[in-house]
């Protein structure tokens, strides 16, 4: 099992490295066989293909920021869920972000839920 302090560092390197567009910097968090599940590219399956999603909102974009707004920790299940309120370029949007975290201390699945009114 994962413990608070090792799932706490993963959490604030995955959104520092999205905030700072560091496709490298992910590329170190996320297992091999990570899947994403986002309600805008749907779902994508393996490290490839889910660091070719982020750099594709990454190249759409000038700055994101992040506001954090909560972040628990559920050690038992070795998963973060974060709520954060991003800015893409001066378009606000909530997300819930759910990360699963394996025994390798990588990131095995990564859900986002959007606020449905502010995706357009």
């Amino acid at each position: 099992m994962n413990s608070y302090k090792q799932l706490n560092t993963i959490a604030n390197s995955y959104f520092n490295a999205f905030a700072n567009k560091d496709v490298n910097a992910l590329s170190n968090l996320l297992a091999d066989d990570v899947i994403l599940f986002d309600p805008i590219i749907q779902e994508v399956k393996s490290k490839k293909l889910v660091l070719e999603a982020n750099q594709n909102i990454f190249s759409g974009v000038n700055k994101i920021a992040f506001e954090r707004r909560e972040i628990f920790i559920d050690m038992e299940k070795s998963t973060i869920i974060g709520q954060l309120k991003i800015n893409f370029d001066g378009k606000i949007i909530d997300v819930v972000d759910i990360i699963i975290v394996n025994q390798s201390q990588l990131i095995s699945k990564i859900t986002a839920y959007l606020d449905s009114k502010q995706v357009q």
